[in-house]
């Protein structure tokens, strides 16, 4: 069995320092990047790949995200409440079975508290690390995000946890962070990368995240990335490329349709 559908939901935007993206270079750029989720449907069920930024900092900002939303400055309006992506999909949050987090990041999960009837997975190592993050990388993890009531069952390392679906333990940005291999029923693969790789820049260059919790493991990380995308012929997706993502298309519109069309590969 492998996965029969997949679509990107757009999340908003950031607007962030250039650093942050890549190790050493592009200080005191502003960039802006893209947010997005992903929706997997599965023999046994609908699966979520983290739930974007809080809806709320809409008309909030700085109620939902305080200082952090001048550091790091969304852009979002209401259409990228991941509740309204689901419904044009003629989906509701109690449809997704499971979540999936990359890592436990504020703009990963921020829809969080939406998903009550659902089973969220996330390596042990973030899991653990979210609610005692060390203290130069704890203002990205909000514990109101992620600490709103939700199931969690936790992983360790790397692990099918549903046919066609795999979790990659690929730490570096942060302890736990995980990337997710898929198997289309099509025989294509596609590579979630999360933020182990923010840009293709990354992956190309073999340079880590500029805000790397252990940049050592961030570049071990982008190995083994590189290897897995190799080794399968995964289409592999940086979580925050603006010009990479722009190409693709988003929900409704199907991912493993344009896939199938060979598109990526033009």
């Amino acid at each position: 069995m492998a996965v029969k559908q997949a679509y990107l939901l757009e999340g908003g935007y950031l607007y962030l320092d250039k650093s942050i993206l890549l190790w050493g270079r592009g200080y005191g750029q502003e960039q802006k990047i893209p947010a997005y989720m992903a929706l997997l449907e599965t023999d046994k069920g609908w699966v979520l790949i983290d739930t974007g930024l809080n809806p709320q900092g809409v008309l909030e900002p700085e109620k939902a995200w305080g200082e952090r939303a001048k550091v790091v400055r969304p852009e979002l309006k209401p259409q990228d409440d991941v509740r309204f992506r689901l419904r044009e999909l003629g989906l509701e949050t109690k449809d997704v079975k499971y979540v999936i987090h990359t890592h436990l990041h504020w703009d990963h999960t921020g829809g969080n508290r939406f998903f009550t009837e659902a089973t969220f997975l996330v390596q042990k190592a973030e899991y653990r690390f979210a609610y005692w993050p060390d203290r130069h990388v704890q203002a990205s993890y909000m514990r109101d995000h992620f600490d709103c009531g939700v199931h969690y069952e936790t992983v360790e390392g790397d692990v099918e946890v549903l046919p066609g679906i795999t979790l990659l333990h690929t730490p570096g940005h942060t302890p736990g962070h995980q990337s997710i291999l898929v198997k289309l029923a099509s025989g294509d693969y596609l590579l979630f990368a999360g933020d182990a790789i923010y840009t293709m820049d990354n992956l190309t260059e073999m340079l880590p995240p500029g805000n790397s919790w252990d940049p050592s493991a961030s570049m071990a990380s982008l190995q083994k990335l590189k290897t897995i995308q190799a080794l399968t012929g995964a289409f592999l997706l940086p979580a925050h490329d603006l010009e990479f993502l722009a190409g693709i298309p988003k929900a409704p519109t199907p991912l493993t349709g344009w896939l199938e069309k060979g598109e990526s590969k033009k």
